[in-house]
């Protein structure tokens, strides 16, 4: 290989190859929470929860070993120091890789964002469904008795009431 070209790093280069498949696992998974949140599938939701802290694990192990990686190779670990490495061990497509990665990143952020808004939507119809249940128990001719049970309204005259 002529001096000054760069040398692949194929154990790193199938490492990037590997996150950014798990980058795109975590994504879809996210995309599931994002409609099931949409759809009112609590279920799912429930079901969802394993895959995705199974996924955050996954990538958290994947970003700690490429971490510890550029560490060892006297790199940064962050963007910069990724950056320098893919310049002296990387080919034009590892690149492409490694741009793809960040904005999988990116889209994973503002999913989360969109997921969080559903939550708190979801969150304020309960709380309001809540207050009403509440405030109808709290006050005269609630909806339940002590026991639970429901319980008609009392409003107006009695119907044999002339």
């Amino acid at each position: 290989m002529p001096p000054g070209e760069a040398v692949p790093d194929t154990g790193r280069l199938t490492q990037l190859a590997t996150e950014r498949a798990a980058w795109q696992a975590m994504l879809n998974v996210m995309g599931e929470e994002e409609q099931a949140l949409i759809n009112g599938d609590a279920d799912l939701l429930t079901r969802l929860t394993a895959s995705k802290l199974a996924q955050l694990h996954t990538l958290n192990n994947l970003a700690s070993a490429r971490h510890q990686a550029l560490l060892a190779a006297g790199l940064s670990a962050d963007p910069i120091g990724m950056n320098a490495w893919l310049t002296q061990h990387g080919l034009p497509e590892h690149r492409d890789q490694w741009q793809q990665l960040c904005h999988m990143e990116q889209q994973a952020r503002e999913i989360n964002l969109r997921i969080g808004k559903l939550i708190e939507m979801r969150l304020a119809t309960t709380r309001q469904a809540l207050n009403v249940l509440i405030h109808a128990t709290t006050t005269q001719g609630g909806l339940y008795d002590q026991a639970g049970q429901s319980v008609a309204a009392h409003t107006g005259k009695p119907l044999t009431a002339a």
